[in-house]
């Protein structure tokens, strides 16, 4: 398919509605082979039409003057897809992609025709009757009503209802980094609509819900826009603003005058996720180290609040630096590696630390917080230990009893790929669980065979520890953002040393398993071993909590 996109953005590439052209570009290459061409108007030498008409009489279909337009006309004529991509301004569109929409005069003839629908128009000059388009916008309010009325109407007198939208009001908060973790879902929401155009030139009614939704609700947006301007307010300028009108001065001065830490922190409570804090109220505290200032977030169900002064005893403080809390908050600074490298410190609970993407985050409050097709299948480690339990308990009992269950255990592991994932540590107990079955079944030394089991597993274990990512992690993640945890550096090292320690603690259960296989408790040898992992089970518990915050409060 031949697509001309016209991006009409004075911010060319760079421009908060541009991400979303990029993104249902994405969408649609996915489904089929495109020959996409884009054309910046910040960047095509395009004159103002002159009103002379010679496209219609002199030069029938030719524009007299000669610029860029000649060769873009060739190219609008020939798509079969053309994106209007700009962002709002004044009702309508920026002044360069509106002087290309001008210039589409040639392809008119200049008689009078009456639609169906009433009203007059020029028809047009080639057959265009199979182009299809796509207008994507974004603007800075939270409402396309009163705002988009006009552009809406205009778009419909030149094209009819071969028009499909994508109007994302609120789209100034593209331009907030610290914000990516909203903006981020709308854009693979776009993508999708992308994905579902592309297949049947139409989006779902699901997509176009999503597509709808507002980013932040009416009052937090207009607190986050507000908030957003960095303004000048050097005393030179606020004398020299407008008529110097002091009613317009009280105006200002009530979204100027605040300091860059105050307005950051001030959008950082705005965009708190109601409903997160179920019971009473969360005090997070952040002294930033560099500024010798102090702020405090205080959180109960549907309130946020933030406070410079009549601070209360808080549960969580963080100590850091201002630039570092705004790079860690903007993704630009991995917040745990950060932490590992002692740049700032938690102190109080560090659970309120671990729930800050649930407070922050994208939830509920915004939407729904994923969706249902980018769920991913959760891991179980219940697929992973229960063929060991079985063959360790049953297999000193009765060799052949235990040997069969084991093997039957294991081969109905691959049949719950459908409602779960499962882990390549999962089809590794496959694998042996199933082979020590066999192997038992034949009659080989029970004794040596239990052994050797508690070694393979230690084994496992441990050779995991030492890969990138360890294997107790695959099976804690969904406690921490699903597989995102597998980027943060502090649960993969907590992990990894958990891994490891069960990975010791098993290869010295198989030692110690020689010894009782020799002893008259020798069928009970899969409950006396379980004992070990019960109370490194409790440790594990315990660890998983003390390491990351002993690591949080140190620097």
């Amino acid at each position: 398919m031949k697509i001309l996109v016209l991006n009409g953005s004075p911010r060319g590439n760079k421009s908060n509605t541009f991400q979303l052209t990029e993104n249902f570009i994405k969408g649609l290459n996915n489904t089929q082979n495109n020959n996409i061409d884009i054309l910046d108007m910040i960047k095509q030498n395009i004159s103002p039409c002159l009103g002379c008409f010679n496209c219609w009489t002199v030069s029938p279909g030719k524009c007299v003057i000669k610029d860029d337009m000649e060769e873009n006309l060739k190219k609008y004529i020939n798509a079969d897809l053309i994106i209007w991509s700009f962002p709002l301004y004044y009702f309508g569109m920026p002044s360069q992609i509106k002087v290309f929409m001008d210039r589409l005069l040639p392809l008119n003839l200049p008689f009078i025709e009456e639609p169906k629908n009433g009203g007059n128009i020029h028809p047009p000059r080639y057959d265009l009757s199979k182009q299809n388009y796509v207008l994507i916008s974004t603007c800075g309010f939270y409402t396309k009503e009163n705002n988009y009325d006009a552009l809406f109407k205009q778009f419909e007198l030149v094209y009819g209802d071969k028009v499909k939208k994508i109007i994302c009001t609120e789209g100034e908060l593209f331009a907030h980094p610290s914000l990516k973790n909203r903006t981020s879902q709308y854009l693979s929401y776009v993508k999708t609509a992308g994905e579902e155009y592309g297949k049947n030139k139409e989006f779902s009614k699901e997509t176009e819900e999503k597509l709808d939704e507002l980013l932040y609700d009416k009052d937090t947006f207009i607190e986050l826009a507000n908030l957003s301007w960095d303004i000048n307010t050097s005393e030179e300028n606020t004398i020299n603003s407008i008529n110097n009108d002091e009613n317009n001065s009280k105006i200002a001065n009530s979204y100027e005058n605040k300091e860059e830490s105050y307005r950051f922190m001030k959008q950082m409570t705005a965009i708190y996720n109601k409903g997160t804090v179920e019971d009473g109220e969360v005090i997070i505290e952040i002294y930033f180290t560099d500024l010798e200032k102090t702020y405090q977030i205080h959180l109960s169900k549907n309130l946020s609040k933030l406070k410079v002064k009549d601070f209360k005893e808080y549960n969580t403080r963080i100590e850091t630096s201002f630039q570092l809390w705004k790079d860690i908050s903007e993704g630009k600074v991995n917040g745990a590696k950060a932490m590992i490298d002692k740049k700032y410190r938690v102190l109080g609970d560090f659970n309120t630390m671990l729930k800050m993407d649930d407070y922050f985050g994208v939830g509920k409050s915004v939407g729904e917080s994923v969706e249902k097709e980018t769920q991913s299948k959760s891991t179980n480690m219940l697929f992973l230990l229960a063929p060991w339990i079985i063959f360790w308990v049953l297999v000193p009992i009765s060799s052949q009893i235990g040997g069969t269950l084991a093997i039957i255990s294991s081969s109905l592991i691959p049949l719950l790929r459908g409602k779960f994932k499962l882990t390549i540590y999962d089809l590794a107990t496959v694998s042996l669980v199933s082979i020590l079955g066999v192997i038992t079944l034949m009659g080989f030394n029970v004794g040596t065979i239990v052994s050797i089991s508690y070694l393979l597993f230690g084994v496992l274990w441990l050779f995991s520890g030492f890969l990138k990512i360890p294997l107790t992690a695959y099976y804690s993640n969904k406690d921490y953002n699903g597989e995102l945890a597998f980027k943060n550096p502090l649960f993969i090292k907590t992990n990894r040393i958990l891994t490891i320690e069960w990975g010791v603690l098993y290869v010295l259960i198989s030692i110690s398993t020689i010894f009782i296989m020799q002893t008259v408790f020798s069928p009970y040898v899969g409950l006396i071993n379980s004992l070990a992992p019960l109370i490194m089970g409790i440790y594990t518990n315990w660890f998983s909590k003390w390491y990351p915050a002993h690591i949080a409060k140190a620097k």
